[in-house]
């Protein structure tokens, strides 16, 4: 309800209020739980992460955001690692560091956490950013699921015009640099039509980090021959391997 989150109890015939928290700077826009941890975003204030200490029955926020963000959706992808989406286009994905959630979870009766000092007006602890990417469009949902039986998991992504778009995460050292070196490439073989820098425009709020553009890989299929053979041979590797490689992919994450 606005700034307010609440947990409610269930009695014989109407919901009981619990516990009330008014320590949220702007408008709750959503809610994520496991076990006592909360997550929640805020219309403007990026995500925060709190814990519900039963034995005072209150909820005490331990951990936030260090960048401002107008979050529209997000969905957690482990305990500690959440994915949010703003009203600018931008994917972000922060994590708390392990210490701090073990420091946490080993404390049940929340005694350190009550009394924690803030830190510049905020939680005593941060969230740390693991990767950004600015999409282009308002982003209105993200989840993460599977798209193919037996696949791995991915995060979708959807946006106000209509996209639909998915994060696969790489699984090896070596397609990390595979498509890094093409990405590289790309960005000179393959330029904006307007003229734009592919990095100014991915990070047009903050800076892109550990995401690679696969709309601009995908590119190579499209460019002419002789570009397409100048990349493969500086990579080391054949044009059809290339695009075998993102072929592959695709078929292994989402179709």
């Amino acid at each position: 309800m606005g700034k307010v989150l609440r947990i409610y109890d269930i009695g014989k015939k109407k919901f009981l209020r619990k516990c009330e928290a008014k320590i949220f700077p702007n408008v709750i826009t959503g809610i994520h739980t496991q076990g006592n941890r909360i997550y929640v975003t805020d219309v403007q204030e990026s995500v925060h992460f709190a814990t519900f200490i039963a034995a005072d029955n209150k909820i005490v926020v331990f951990a936030d955001d260090t960048t401002n963000a107008w979050i529209t959706c997000s969905t957690m992808l482990d305990y500690d690692t959440t994915v949010y989406g703003d009203k600018f286009g931008n994917l972000s994905i922060v994590r708390l560091p392990a210490e701090i959630s073990a420091e946490v979870d080993d404390d049940p009766s929340g005694n350190k956490l009550a009394f924690e000092k803030g830190y510049l007006q905020g939680a005593p602890h941060r969230l740390q950013h693991l990767a950004e990417f600015h999409v282009g469009e308002t982003i209105t949902s993200v989840h993460k699921t599977s798209l193919v039986a037996g696949g791995r998991e991915v995060i979708l992504y959807t946006t106000l015009l209509g996209k639909i778009g998915v994060l696969i995460p790489f699984v090896s050292k070596e397609d990390v640099d595979f498509f890094q070196s093409l990405e590289m490439h790309m960005r000179t073989a393959s330029p904006p039509l307007c003229g734009r820098d592919h990095i100014a425009f991915r990070g047009c709020y903050t800076p892109v980090r550990n995401i690679v553009d696969g709309d601009l890989c995908e590119m190579f299929n499209v460019i002419p021959i002789e570009k397409r053979r100048g990349i493969a041979e500086d990579l080391d590797r054949s044009v059809g391997e290339l695009a075998k490689k993102m072929e592959d992919l695709r078929n292994r994450a989402a179709f």
